[in-house]
This record gives C-alpha cells, structure tokens and sequence, in this order.
C-alpha cells in the first residue's frame, strides 16, 4: 500500500496479521507466503507498530531479537517484495497491545481506514494453556503450574509481560479494529483447523489475489513441543538454526522445522477444574464477542 510521508510515497504493507497469538497464525502466515501474488517477510514477528521507536531498554523487556522498532528497518523488510505483489507481515502482538498499535498504525498510514486487518481467534481457554505451555517449552523461565497462574492473575500478581488470561479477551480488542478499520476479516481458529484449504481461499479472495491457488496446508507449524532443547533449537537464533538458513532454501527449512516439530508435539493437558476457572472467567467477554462478530461461540462455554 502506498502512503505519503512528508509529501514521500512509500510502500507500507496491504494487510497484517494481528492475532491472536497460539492461532494458527503461523500456519497462515506459512500458507500466504506460498501464494505468487503475496510477500510475506522472513521475519514473521516484527511487532513494529505496537514498539516503534522504543528504546533499547524497553526492547529488553519482552526478550525478543526480532522486534524493530526503527522506521527504514521496518521498511527493508519488505524490499525483496516484488512490483505485482501485495506484503503484509503477521505480529500477533498487534491484537492485544491494541491500542500502541493502532495509534502508531494512523501514524504512519495516510490512508489507514483502509489498511486489511486479519484475525484468527482462538478459544480463550485453549489459547492460554497453549501459550503458557510454549513459553515453558522455549525456556522463558515460568516456574508456576498453570493452576498458579490463574490464582495469580485472580489477585493481580502476573506480570503483564507474561499475563496468558489477559490475552483472551478478545471483544474490546476487536471492538477497536472494527471501529477504526474499514476491511477486518475475521476467523475462528476452528476454520483453519477443519478446512485451511476453505478459510485461505477465502482469504485471498479478501487480499484481491487469485482464489485458485491452492497451498499445501498439509503441515501445522509452531506447535507446541515436548523439549525444552528442540524448542531453543527450532524458535531461538542459534549457531546450528543460522547454517540450516545459510545452506537450505526457505521452503525446504521450513518443512524439516514442521515434521520435527510435528512429531514433537506436547501432548498436556488442563484439569477440569481449570477449565471451569476460564469458562467462568470468559462467559461474558465471550457472549459480548459473539454478537460483535455474529458468531455462535457457545462451544467456547460449553
């Protein structure tokens, strides 16, 4: 999308990706970046609109070496698109630091009312567990059971940097996309689990691109795994992962990291006493999130 700056065209992305995180949003983020007509940046995660021009200091805090915060940074990242592409990048950050985001979006968008907004959403429940287990698995240092953490976010005590249960609750999340965009497309995480060939159809036919390509969608990417080791080895920057980059294209690194991944999936599970915590937890934001995006959502509660 072309925007002015200072009286500048400059190419900003199409579209973005905003969540939720633990989605599936990897997984189609893997899907677009098959399609010809669509660049999406090696760099899934660069949570730039939600960080722009953070400090160092405040970069430290979420522990990331892939957040970037510098405009023309920013901007390289989507110099290998070509002419008769469309770029978007998926930050699931976006959705729930929604409103940096958002404010630093019509800061750099001239024309940002028609900026393409995605969204995939997740139970709120099986979301939470998910990404408490992967940050467990990729050594983030969470030394509580999960039972902990939801007395602890009862009595206000988790860190907001770590706050699982907050990320659910999705109504003034979207509330506010839909508020301020005029093209938000939104899907349950159930569509891309029982049909991805369907919802990524329907998806390029949201981005203007040609509905007939059919991507493989055979493989689930970023699952959560069973090693601690493997999950360094595959999400963290490491001498072994930098080789793999330098010596195999993208497609082929990205199909070896899904079938390992894949095979070393966690397989935990919560306790239903859990559960009934985050139903009870949810059931309003729930039903208010129902009407909002006319969507039946009663299996979120049942």
């Amino acid at each position: 999308m072309k925007v002015k700056i200072k009286e500048k065209e400059i190419n900003l992305p199409d579209f973005l990706i905003v969540g939720a995180a633990k989605s599936g949003t990897t997984s189609l983020y893997h899907y677009l970046k098959q399609h010809p007509q669509i660049f999406m940046p090696e760099n899934k995660e660069p949570w730039f609109f939600s960080f722009a021009e953070a400090t160092k200091k405040d970069e430290e805090i979420f522990n990331r070496k892939n957040i970037i915060t510098d405009f023309n940074e920013y901007l390289n990242l989507f110099n290998d698109a070509k002419v008769s592409q469309i770029f978007g990048e998926a930050s699931t950050c976006y959705l729930y630091i929604y409103k940096n985001t958002i404010e630093n979006i019509k800061k750099y968008y001239s024309n940002w009312k028609e900026l393409k907004i995605i969204i995939v959403l997740r139970n709120p429940t099986d979301r939470a567990f998910s990404h408490y287990l992967s940050d467990i698995t990729i050594g983030h240092g969470i030394n509580l059971s999960f039972k902990e953490v939801i007395e602890k976010w009862k009595l206000k005590q988790l860190s907001r940097f770590y706050n699982y249960i907050d990320y659910g609750f999705y109504f003034n999340q979207i509330k506010s996309y839909k508020d301020n965009f005029n093209k938000v497309k939104i899907y349950l995480f159930e569509d891309l689990e029982t049909n991805p060939s369907l919802m990524v159809c329907d998806l390029f036919d949201f981005l203007n691109v040609d509905d007939s390509f059919v991507p493989d969608t055979r493989l689930k990417y970023n699952p959560t795994i069973d090693s601690t080791f493997l999950g360094n080895l595959i999400y963290k920057p490491n001498l072994i992962k930098g080789t793999i980059k330098a010596l195999l294209p993208y497609s082929i690194r990205t199909k070896i990291k899904g079938k390992i991944a894949g095979s070393h999936t966690l397989k935990l599970r919560l306790e239903d006493s859990e559960i009934n915590a985050l139903k009870k937890i949810y059931r309003e934001d729930i039903l208010k999130l129902q009407e909002l995006i006319n969507r039946d959502l009663a299996h979120w509660l049942n």
